[in-house]
This record gives structure tokens, C-alpha cells and sequence, in this order.
């Protein structure tokens, strides 16, 4: 069981491959949000520290939790559970942790 703190949606990417006759250049994907899941979220790393080239940004990764379905994105965005974007992330690992049907994803 989950304690829901927040919600994904993954990426999906339609169309794009093949090239543009006119310019000869890929032709880009487009991208859409899937609808909201239900997830439990914890931070493992989040600070303000990061500078490149004078720019600051914030490091960030999570711990994602969610019920056992079938899942297969590469990208996701996470928001809290009164609706605040705190990123877009890739996903590095996908785990399924079958004792409690779950998956477990680091971002």
C-alpha cells in the first residue's frame, strides 16, 4: 500500500522518424502527458547547489512508488499532491517489488 503524496504522468512520443522531404531532416516526434497515477514520492537528493557557467539549478532525484500495472515510459513528470510541477525526470531504474505489488522507480 502506498501513501499517495503526489501524481506521474508519462511521456508518450507519437509520429516523428523518417526524414522531411523538403528539408531532408528528421522529422521530431510529438510528445504528450498520460493521465495522472497515483504515487508515493521521496526525495533522496534536493538542494540548490548546482552551478554551471555561473547558473545555478537545482539537483534533484526521487524514489518513486506506485501500484503494480504495466509501465513502460522513459520519461515522467512528477507533481505533488496539490498539483506543483517539481520536474521532469528520465527514469534510471524500474523495479517491481512484488511482495507489496509495486514498482519502484528512481528518477
Amino acid at each position: 500500500m502506498i501513501i499517495v503524496n503526489g501524481t506521474i504522468e508519462a511521456k508518450h512520443k507519437t509520429g516523428g522518424g523518417g526524414l522531411d522531404p523538403v528539408t531532408g531532416y528528421p522529422k521530431k516526434a510529438e510528445a504528450s502527458w498520460g493521465e495522472p497515477i497515483p504515487c508515493q514520492y521521496i526525495p533522496n537528493q534536493h538542494n540548490k547547489l548546482g552551478v554551471v557557467n555561473g547558473e545555478h539549478f537545482t539537483i534533484a532525484s526521487y524514489t518513486v512508488l506506485i501500484e503494480e500495472q504495466e509501465f513502460n515510459a522513459e520519461q515522467i513528470r512528477l507533481k505533488d499532491r496539490a498539483g506543483s510541477l517539481l520536474g521532469e525526470f528520465s527514469i534510471m531504474q524500474v523495479e517491481p517489488l512484488e511482495a507489496v505489488c509495486e514498482l519502484r522507480l528512481t528518477i
